[in-house]
């Protein structure tokens, strides 16, 4: 006889069909389900809640998930050791019946790890925000680029004419050629606009560190700067800090640009119910949430392929941030920025991409 265990880990469902007797449909409980889900994501570390980067990834996928409909799982590693681990059970799906339509790794780190998974499952379809990976040897990646020097010169050219001091600073993440295209583009636009503007340039060390992009910022504040660009992930939020602390005390303006996703609420007394006064000069709008929502969109209407994405001012995957009801910038900034960024687009200037002095 059997055991009431073993009669509760089988459930037998009869479906009848007329005309054709019954089936007999044997389902256990305790194994591999159907998957709920079509895609899943690795965020990069540092975590949801960054008000930048990886939510802004974030937001792009419940996009997706509100116009096609389909549901989507997540991680949120806590070291790049884990990216591996994560990608890979994600690949396996050993608790799932079918697999995913989509895995996505945020974030450049994520390359090596994802190489590995991909080669390992070569029928699975991944993609990879912020990094390259040959489509010739990984036909199965998409990799999501930007041209984030191009939005970075918008932002620039807006520091290099609001600037009170005539000298700005560039607080960055992790002192890596993907950071100096931002650092690259921010101190050529701010030039384009104020020849010969001075600038500093600083890193973390951390996409995570609050503190040291205080400090970093502190420190250039104090030395006569009064705009600062932060792309450092969360690290950046400590930059705000600093402007906001340091306003209180300067006799001229302090303003902080953002990055990636629209941050110019984060300079108000109460970023929850963000009214004006703002620090929040502009920010600089790398489109992650374009991105990741584009190709869910292309793998949903099988249109998927490896290979490069790439999001540029011209097909507006970068912008910068406008937000009348907190700041309202002179026309004159507006148009001169909106000439620079139809030069670029337009080819008749061209934006340095890795840093340009010594």
């Amino acid at each position: 006889m059997a055991s009431k265990g073993m009669i509760a880990a089988i459930v037998i469902v009869i479906i009848g069909v007329a005309g054709a007797g019954a089936y007999l449909i044997m389902f256990n409980p305790f194994g591999p389900q159907p998957n709920p889900y079509t895609v899943a994501i690795v965020f990069a570390t540092g975590g949801l809640g960054d008000k930048s980067f990886n939510d802004g990834c974030y937001n792009g996928a419940v996009e997706a998930s509100q116009e096609f409909g389909i549901q989507f799982t997540y991680s949120e590693p806590a070291a790049i050791t884990d990216y591996e681990g994560y990608i890979r059970g994600y690949a396996e799906h050993t608790q799932y019946i079918e697999p995913f339509d989509l895995i996505i790794s945020v974030g450049f780190d994520q390359a090596d790890a994802l190489m590995e998974v991909a080669a390992d499952f070569p029928d699975q379809k991944f993609a990879i925000v912020d990094m390259y990976i040959d489509p010739t040897n990984y036909s199965n990646v998409a990799s999501l680029l930007f041209n984030e020097h191009e939005g970075s010169a918008l932002v620039g050219a807006i520091a290099g004419l609001m600037t009170t001091t005539d000298s700005i600073g560039f607080v960055g993440g992790m002192d890596i050629p993907l950071i100096h295209k931002f650092a690259a583009g921010y101190v050529w636009g701010a030039n384009y606009t104020n020849p010969g503007i001075n600038y500093q340039v600083a890193y973390t060390g951390s996409w995570v560190d609050t503190a040291a992009g205080k400090s970093l910022a502190d420190g250039m504040y104090s030395a006569g700067v009064d705009i600062i660009f932060a792309a450092a992930g969360r690290s950046g939020l400590g930059v705000f800090d600093s402007a906001k602390e340091n306003n209180a005390t300067s006799s001229y303006p302090l303003w902080v640009i953002g990055v990636d996703s629209p941050q110019m609420y984060l300079g108000c007394a109460d970023p929850d119910n963000p009214e004006p006064p703002t620090v929040g000069l502009t920010s600089m709008l790398k489109r992650v949430d374009v991105a990741v929502h584009d190709i869910i969109e292309d793998v949903v209407e099988d249109t998927f392929s490896g290979g490069v994405n790439l999001f540029t001012l011209a097909n507006g995957g970068l912008d910068y941030e406008i937000n009348t009801d907190l700041l309202t910038l002179p026309t004159s900034v507006i148009n001169a920025v909106e000439d620079l960024k139809a030069a670029i687009i337009a080819g008749t200037v061209t934006v340095p991409d890795s840093i340009y002095w010594s």
